[in-house]
């Protein structure tokens, strides 16, 4: 079963379209990061954060980037050793947008430059770094399921039932036969 068999015309469209358009964002969003670094702009802080709660979110955007790298890696192996007219053919696209739609995500973190606008909010380092732990875990896990349930062999469909006549397997009836006429009923 192949993509122009499970999906329509109008689907398809859709999400070729949403495929172009994530990685167009990722593309730009990348692009303006490296432009406001190259340019030395550094990010804006509230002024209730300290040093070390600018680090740590800091430190926190570096290390979402390098765990995207080994997914990106998972994600490339276990697509790329399906065979194209694999049963999951929905799981395939749905995945990549997943992947792009985090990556996107990834570069909206970085790109941020003026988060001055949290010192309305008490205690907003804690309440940030709560949302971006919690929502970063969330969408960590999703792809990690969705990954694993990708990898996953189908599972066997064993179908019971009564039978009024049932031949019995080749290997059981030599089996029978060379007994002799007395076990063979």
């Amino acid at each position: 079963m192949h993509y122009s068999d499970i999906l329509d015309v109008p689907n398809q469209l859709s999400l070729i379209i949403l495929i172009v358009v994530l990685s167009a964002g990722f593309l730009m969003r990348a692009g303006v990061f490296f432009r406001l670094e190259s340019a030395g702009l550094r990010p804006l802080y509230p002024d209730s954060w300290n040093v070390a709660q600018c680090r740590t979110l800091e430190r926190f955007r570096r290390l979402i980037g390098l765990s995207l790298i080994p997914l990106w890696a998972v994600y490339l192996f276990i697509i790329l050793s399906k065979p194209t007219n694999w049963s999951y053919g929905y799981l395939q696209v749905i995945s990549l947008i997943s992947m792009l739609a985090i990556s996107y995500a990834w570069a909206v973190l970085l790109a941020i430059r003026n988060l001055k606008g949290l010192d309305a909010l008490p205690q907003s380092f804690l309440l940030i770094i709560a949302f971006l732990v919690l929502w970063w875990g969330t969408a960590f896990s999703a792809i990690g399921w969705m990954l694993t349930e990708a990898s996953t062999p189908p599972r066997i469909h064993v179908f019971s039932g009564v039978y009024a006549e049932q031949e019995m397997p080749r290997p059981v009836q030599i089996a029978l036969f060379l007994r002799g006429p007395s076990t063979a009923k």
